[in-house]
């Protein structure tokens, strides 16, 4: 597995060296130690970086916190900050470019460091795995929009005025099912259960690991009861499912039954397509 490559960005070259050491100690590669956010700035393109620790007063015109709202804006790179100001003021103003974290100086071994670091990359890894959830939603959703320019009038007036998905029902034959390991799918039930983009995203996230309910919850941002509708949902269409291991309920993909439902459904597309 390759090396985590971080940045530090600190103005006390002592301090910056130290760090280094650290990070090479727990098998991460410090690729370069800058003392001014221009500086990381203008490094960011030639370093193909997974992590910057960037202290909030450097040496310069622009502060830790301006350095780090312009990675964020322009770069996809996780920030953690080094500081040894804790001061509420200053805590605001640095929420504003969403940090993966905070470490509190001095920072004297490496347990300072790991914990921030693990949980920044993971939670990096995890962002990353939402948005292209969100993605892939809006080009389905782009895929299945009707192009009202297209339709005759007499056409738009209802699709206008009534649900889609409801149009959908009564528009195809109620009783197109295909059966998956001896279950029958209704096929525009089943496009139904889909119809949240936070299932997509419950999708991507178990691809990686099984998943407890309350973990689930916490990675799309929702409610206890939001998060076990949507689960119910999947569990609906098979193609996740639920475990109890003690006093938790794990979740998985269920991945043999999927396989088999893009079987059948690449079957049935090019049938209705010939």
């Amino acid at each position: 597995m390759a090396q985590i490559k971080v940045m530090i960005v600190e103005d006390e070259l002592i301090t910056a060296e130290a760090i280094a050491i650290l990070l090479k100690k727990l098998n991460y590669d410090p690729v370069a130690i800058v003392s001014s956010g221009e500086e990381a700035i203008s490094k960011l393109k030639k370093l193909n970086l997974d992590l910057i620790l960037m202290d909030i007063i450097l040496a310069g015109t622009m502060d830790g916190i301006e350095t780090a709202q312009f990675i964020k804006t322009n770069y996809n790179i996780p920030t953690i900050f080094i500081t040894a100001y804790g001061d509420k003021k200053t805590l605001d103003r640095a929420k504003l470019s969403e940090p993966y974290g905070y470490i509190v100086k001095p920072i004297t071994n490496e347990d300072d460091l790991l914990p921030a670091i693990e949980l920044a990359i993971y939670n990096h890894q995890i962002k990353n795995k939402l948005k292209k959830g969100h993605e892939k939603f809006e080009q389905i959703k782009q895929l299945i929009q009707p192009d009202k320019r297209t339709l005759p009038s007499q056409i738009n007036k209802p699709l206008e005025t009534r649900n889609y998905l409801e149009q959908a029902k009564e528009d195809v034959d109620p009783m197109l099912e295909i059966e998956i390991f001896g279950d029958k799918i209704n096929l525009v039930e089943w496009l139904k259960s889909f119809s949240n983009p936070d299932r997509f995203l419950i999708l991507e996230l178990l691809k990686s690991r099984p998943l407890k309910l309350d973990e689930i919850q916490t990675l799309i941002s929702k409610s206890q009861p939001t998060s076990s509708h949507h689960i119910k949902k999947l569990e609906g269409t098979g193609f996740i499912k639920g475990w109890k291991d003690g006093k938790y309920i794990y979740y998985s993909l269920n991945k043999p039954k999927l396989m088999e439902f893009v079987y059948l459904w690449e079957n049935w597309i090019k049938k209705l397509s010939s």
